[in-house]
């Protein structure tokens, strides 16, 4: 594989490793936390032990054996990220490469799950999370000065688990099941073809110096038929050089796409402990799914560049596997109820993101491609929450929360422009009838710095990208439940 085409597939399976998957800052990376209305409004304080309603079978599955009916869940939630760069991108030719850095390079997204607990028994209860706990669609426009690190990442993850609870003893039940997991993802990013194509010409250029310079030894050293051979060569280097040169002055941008997805399994367990009716302890456990991602790298080139001769093999398209790990996670909530009408919540989670230490794609063959070094680091959550209600009707929520970034800043890119971010919640809950709610949710969630960026890519016509990202996120979110 030459240089050209390996620097090329590298940059472009790039945007596959844990950096090509980031989210704007709704959640650790890419990983989604909006599964359930009301948590929103507790900034998912306590998850693991209110077990309150039907979200137990995802958040704790323990947490169902507290559900004395039948439950469906649902909840639908907007995602609005404002994520905007600021700084410049070094071009290969001298200068900054030209282009457009403001506007919001996130797009807004929905997202939804679904609920559902049988009361199979006073003891055992059955549950149904369908959920997307990963998720990111971000877009660069064609022509923003950082297009050839990263143009449009849409990442989709489905998970459906179904789970069962047991309660153990009057205070301790234990809960899990298997989760089913399907993940796709499609990535692009632009390529300085004309960079590229001047490369290869001084690439030419040279060979054809030296061929040229063995002639003239080989001749002196009186091998007439070495000298010939080499001299022919030094010909067509030269033309080729000459043709490669001319071609790429007038190229724009190509295009690397990748495309692909896969199913993973795993399991969730968890254990909750009431220590009396007021106050509860829950635990759970969300293990890695493992993904071998089959996919194709593809390119959008020149009509031209044929006539390049050997760089257009570069860019033809190849078969690859990616083997991708979604991290595992642990949660302790902790639930009181102080009186009848206050109650308070908090929670810390662990999520295992320095999984990502390498990046491996494989060919057809099974041969090592690309193993690229991921400099993650494990990430803690930390969350406290409220609930007043005044009256059965009526339960007002508020939160907040301080949610680690798994980028150290060294390692920042415009694929993951993540920082340390706040969270700041509230929501209502309001009971239509004993049998049915409706919970509204709001957060904010903002930076608590600028995220700075100090990118080079693979590809070394791609520039380095330097400068910083000024990130914030609100979520809105409504949910019904309803017992039968």
């Amino acid at each position: 594989m030459s240089v050209i085409r390996h620097a090329t597939l590298v940059s472009c399976l790039g945007l596959l490793a844990f950096g090509g998957f980031a989210s704007d800052a709704r959640a650790s990376s890419f990983a989604l936390r909006e599964e359930s209305a009301e948590g929103l409004g507790n900034a998912f304080a306590g998850e693991a032990a209110k077990g309150d309603d039907a979200s137990s079978a995802y958040y704790n599955p323990a947490g169902m054996a507290r559900l004395n009916s039948n439950e469906i869940d649902g909840t639908v939630t907007w995602i609005q990220p404002d994520v905007v760069f600021h700084g410049s991108n070094s071009s290969v030719f001298g200068g900054n490469v030209s282009g457009v850095t403001g506007g919001n390079d996130v797009k807004p997204a929905a997202v939804g799950s679904t609920f559902a607990v049988w009361n199979a028994s006073p003891d055992v209860k059955i549950g149904l999370a369908v959920a997307v706990p990963f998720g990111l669609r971000s877009e660069y426009t064609e022509n923003w000065v950082g297009r050839y690190q990263a143009l449009a990442t849409d990442v989709t993850d489905y998970e459906i688990s179904p789970t069962i609870s047991y309660r153990v003893t009057s205070r301790l039940s234990i809960g899990g099941g298997p989760r089913i997991d399907y993940f796709s993802a499609r990535l692009t990013q632009a390529i300085n073809m004309q960079a590229i194509g001047l490369g290869a010409a001084q690439q030419e250029a040279a060979g054809a110096q030296r061929a040229a310079a063995g002639a003239q030894a080989a001749a002196a050293a009186g091998n007439t038929t070495q000298a010939a051979a080499l001299s022919q060569q030094a010909t067509q280097l030269g033309g080729l050089a000459s043709t490669t040169a001319g071609l790429a002055s007038n190229w724009g941008d190509g295009e690397g796409r990748l495309e692909g997805d896969d199913v993973g399994v795993g399991y969730t367990i968890g254990a909750l402990y009431e220590i009396d009716d007021a106050t509860r302890v829950g635990i759970n456990y969300r293990s890695r799914i493992y993904h071998s991602m089959a996919t194709n790298v593809t390119y959008q080139t020149p009509n031209t560049l044929a006539l390049a001769g050997p760089l257009a093999a570069n860019f033809a398209s190849t078969a690859v596997t990616a083997k991708l790990p979604l991290p595992d996670s642990a949660s302790l909530g902790f639930y009181h109820d102080i009186d009848s009408e206050w109650s308070v919540m908090s929670t810390v989670e662990w999520t295992d993101w320095s999984l990502f230490k390498q990046l491996n794609v494989v060919d057809s063959a099974g041969a090592a491609i690309v193993s690229l070094p991921q400099m993650s680091r494990d990430t803690w959550y930390f969350a406290l929450g409220a609930n007043y209600k005044p009256n059965e009707k009526w339960v007002l929520h508020m939160g907040t929360a301080y949610d680690q970034t798994p980028v150290q800043d060294q390692y920042r890119s415009p694929n993951l422009p993540d920082g340390d971010r706040v969270w700041a919640s509230f929501g209502i809950s309001y009971a239509v009838t004993p049998a049915a709610k409706l919970n509204l949710s709001y957060a904010h969630l903002f930076n608590t710095g600028k995220a700075s960026v100090n990118y080079t890519s693979a590809s070394p016509a791609a520039g380095t990208l330097v400068g910083y990202y000024d990130n914030s996120v609100n979520i809105a979110s409504a949910g019904f439940g309803i017992k039968f």
